[in-house]
């Protein structure tokens, strides 16, 4: 009889573990990189769907230039889904979703991703955020996508120190050399305006003016997460990646599963 309500215990355990992550999922596209090769992106991302089939989680991992209309069908399936939803870039922010070149723009479907209150997010690793290949969009992407219209993301080797905050969502960012992410494009925390605010600095730099990684948050819509924006980034970018998009989903939902844990635990202790 023990033996059943220990099976049994762990089933729906497993479950309600599942459950944690059952509303969000995760796309990862390396169609297009920049500051990093394509082959080593793809190793990026082939370490980012192991990581998220183990923990659960639902990716989809896009792998060509040509797949522009899967990422827009992905971005308008999960733009108001009641969930939160990644996107990975590696240095490009495909035109399928992200048209208007070099102007501030409103109303496609990557603003739009982030717009909602599901709280989305996109991350970036290595090059400028939502530059595009070839200075696509340029300056005028992460101002367009955050409504700043004087952002930016220079200053080459700037050393970023791993925070306290940093090495709890990211145990693998701690374990950096020295400790320190030596950004060359960091975040300008400076120039947040608007609902725009700090959810999270992961590494901060020129007391506390520059940051990567770094969680921003559009008041309670989505995010905007550069992540080791360095030319020929070395780091284990899918290890801290995966860190930081599981903190995000346990955020979301934790509070109801781990009382669930809570309950299930003190049932089979009681019934020893």
């Amino acid at each position: 009889m023990l033996r059943k309500v220990l099976t049994l215990s762990l089933a729906v355990m497993v479950a309600a573990i599942g459950s944690v992550f059952a509303a969000s999922e995760v796309a990862i596209y390396t169609g297009e990189t920049q500051w990093i090769a394509k082959a080593e992106a793809d190793k990026h991302a082939d370490r980012y769907t192991k990581l998220f089939k183990d923990a659960g989680i639902k990716s989809t991992w896009l792998k060509s230039k040509d797949d522009g209309a899967k990422i827009a069908d992905w971005t308008k399936k999960t733009t108001k889904d009641g969930g939160i939803d990644v996107m990975i870039l590696f240095g490009d922010l495909p035109p399928s979703i992200f048209d208007t070149g070099k102007k501030l723009s409103d109303g496609t479907p990557a603003e739009g991703f982030i717009e909602t209150t599901d709280g989305n997010a996109f991350i970036n690793h290595a090059d400028y955020m939502f530059w595009g290949i070839a200075g696509r969009n340029s300056e005028f992407g992460l101002k367009s996508m955050m409504d700043i219209d004087d952002i930016v993301m220079w200053d080459d080797n700037t050393p970023c120190k791993v925070t306290a905050k940093g090495k709890e969502i990211s145990p693998t960012l701690g374990k950096v050399k020295d400790g320190t992410i030596l950004s060359d494009r960091p975040f300008h925390v400076d120039q947040l305006k608007g609902d725009w605010k700090v959810e999270a600095s992961l590494a901060d730099a020129k007391d506390g003016t520059r940051a990567d990684p770094i969680i921003v948050r559009d008041g309670d819509k989505g995010r905007v997460i550069p992540c080791v924006q360095i030319n020929g980034p070395t780091e284990p970018l899918a290890d801290i990646g995966f860190e930081i998009v599981s903190w995000l989903f346990k955020g979301d939902t934790a509070v109801e599963s781990q009382d669930k844990l809570s309950v299930i635990w003190a049932n089979l202790k009681t019934r020893k």
